[in-house]
């Protein structure tokens, strides 16, 4: 079997770590306050179906979601999590990478040799729950960056392995090219005049014009679109050192 990545992302991070400590909160629309209590920076799924958005001001938020709960971030106490989703993940892989502190990369292994790369997000995904109490969504492809859009798309506490090329070419020509991080606004504008709207025809594109178009950077994304790895090692040492090891 070739090898795959896999992503993990914590679901609405700060508030399912709220959520660990005060269970009462389960359910209710949960919202997260900067240090001044000024604005939102995370909201709950149901926060965020009442139309509140990430940066809103605090007045706001509660003319649109009254009945919300407002928290003040604690980020020691997200650390405290994140450190445990780390540790979980590293008893199920070899190399971990610590992306940030509610998503992780890591090489995907089968959990046992009757497990497929579905069955093991899945285990993955419920051990993480079992262990910590968070609720996090895994998508496994065979890049960094496949594995962090179909992830996005399992999305609430879901777990995806996209190994078929054409299931893989299939759920790119439904994601606009902005969903891939990076690619916003001028980014986005550079390529439209070529008819370049999702990630499917960013994939499609002739890699000389992509590099033209978004430098080295977009050129790295255009290669992993269609499944070459890029080695970004070096420039992620600083997050390598916090984990086991950078998945290659």
């Amino acid at each position: 079997m070739p090898g795959y990545v896999a992503h993990l992302d914590a679901d609405c991070f700060y508030v399912s770590a709220e959520r660990v400590r005060h269970p009462d909160l389960v359910g209710k629309p949960v919202g997260v306050l900067g240090n001044n209590g000024a604005c939102v920076i995370a909201k709950s799924y149901e926060m965020k179906a009442q139309g509140v958005k990430t940066g809103a001001p605090i007045w706001d938020a509660k003319v649109l979601c009254p009945q919300g709960v407002y928290v003040k971030r604690d980020f020691y106490w997200y650390e405290v999590l994140s450190r445990k989703m780390l540790d979980a993940v590293g008893t199920f892989s070899p190399r971990v990478e610590y992306y940030s502190i509610d998503e992780f990369f890591f090489e995907a292994i089968p959990v046992d040799y009757k497990s497929t790369l579905q069955a093991t997000a899945t285990a993955i995904r419920d051990h993480i729950r079992d262990h910590a109490n968070l609720p996090t969504t895994i998508g496994i492809a065979r890049t960094r960056t496949l594995a962090k859009l179909f992830s996005d798309t399992a999305k609430p506490f879901g777990a995806v392995a996209v190994l078929d090329r054409d299931h893989e070419r299939a759920l790119l020509a439904e994601m606009p090219v902005t969903e891939i991080s990076g690619i916003v606004g001028r980014r986005a504008a550079r390529l439209a005049p070529y008819g370049i709207r999702t990630c499917l025809d960013l994939a499609n594109a002739d890699g000389r014009l992509v590099k033209q178009l978004l430098t080295k950077t977009g050129h790295e994304i255009w290669q992993e679109l269609n499944g070459t790895r890029v080695n970004r090692s070096a420039r992620n040492d600083r997050r390598t050192r916090l984990s086991h090891a950078a998945v290659r």
